[in-house]
């Protein structure tokens, strides 16, 4: 008598979820360019189909998954912009609180932080800017609104603040605290009223 197995059919989210999570575990197992579709399939222990269903090749796939790691990263820094400041010590306080506790905790910072991911680190953070960035400009108006900051202009010291950070962020050569302490410093002399 033959054996069957079931198939198991799960909400399309929920499957789509699963082939996000399986995707990234085996890029950090084998790298992004050597992991397949089949090899994440197999991972999954389904057929390749299943996976094209849902993503048509690799790349469409990473894409959804830098996505969706920006917006998991992005969205407590996201609700750090959105409160409110009495001061811009309290503000960078809070800032730099932040980063002492995030910095290498982050779920893949493994594998973006590899040597041979480099390029793909980069478009990360590029991306992780963007996204932060209408939070981070919103912040010096109220900021500027309420007196704490005057910055004269808002967009062009946003993109200062985030992207100038990213080199300092990545660098290995200094330990978290130096990275904390020397970006709030930094942060300090672009904000501070004159």
């Amino acid at each position: 008598m033959e054996r069957r197995t079931a198939r198991i059919s799960k909400e399309p989210e929920v499957r789509r979820q699963e082939i996000l999570d399986t995707a990234m575990d085996v890029f950090m197992e084998k790298g992004y360019e050597a992991a397949t579709m089949r090899d994440i399939a197999a991972a999954m222990h389904v057929v390749p189909g299943l996976c094209y269903r849902y993503f048509e090749s690799k790349q469409v796939l990473y894409d959804a998954v830098v996505r969706q790691y920006v917006r998991d990263i992005t969205a407590p820094m996201m609700l750090l912009l959105e409160e409110e400041d009495d001061t811009l010590d309290g503000f960078l306080d809070r800032m730099q609180g932040h980063f002492c506790g995030m910095d290498k905790r982050e779920r893949y910072h493994l594998f973006f932080h590899k040597k041979e991911n480099h390029s793909l680190h980069q478009l990360l953070s590029a991306q992780l800017c963007e996204a932060l960035k209408p939070y981070m400009e919103e912040k010096l108006y109220q900021m500027n609104k309420k007196g704490l900051t005057d910055v004269e202009c808002i967009p062009m010291a946003a993109s200062f603040l985030l992207y100038g950070a990213w080199p300092v962020i990545q660098d290995d050569g200094y330990s978290t605290q130096e990275k904390a302490k020397g970006i709030r410093g930094l942060m300090e002399q672009v904000l501070k009223p004159r």
